[in-house]
């Protein structure tokens, strides 16, 4: 939904039943990015306008500074990798592998999202990794 920040509190239902990741509004205005059942499609502010991309096996898109290109990080093979996807001829190319160690975790659910740097060079997303141990001591009297 959209809603004016003006005071006339209207909303505007531009898609139901959305999938459970965050959307993303392209910085150009032009499109907002969100899931459904099948799959990732952008619809217009005004909700007049939708366009499927189709099954991107991610969870999380964020838009170039045009505009013109998603990015996003898919696992595939136990592997993370960066990709971008060109709107004009929705060309999908393999940008790198982010490692596992840097896939996208949130503890909270939806809590991933992307952002783009001011100059459009770089994404930055929460990640976090989560160590144990298992201590066995030996020569400690028992407790009582």
């Amino acid at each position: 939904m959209t809603c004016k920040t003006s005071g006339q509190a209207a909303l505007v239902e531009l898609h139901a039943k959305v999938g459970n990741y965050l959307p993303d509004w392209s910085p150009t205005g032009e499109w907002i990015s969100f899931n459904d059942d099948s799959g990732w499609n952008l619809v217009s502010p005004d909700g007049k306008s939708t366009r499927a991309l189709g099954k991107l096996h991610t969870q999380h898109l964020t838009f170039s500074k045009d505009g013109q290109t998603l990015y996003g990080i898919r696992a595939e093979n136990d592997r993370q990798y960066l990709f971008s996807l060109s709107l004009t001829g929705s060309q999908m190319k393999i940008i790198g592998d982010v490692g596992t160690e840097f896939a996208p975790r949130s503890y909270l659910t939806p809590g991933v999202r992307f952002s783009l740097s001011p100059d459009g060079k770089s994404i930055l997303y929460p990640t976090f990794s989560a160590k144990t141990s298992l201590w066995m001591l030996e020569g400690f009297d028992a407790p009582h």
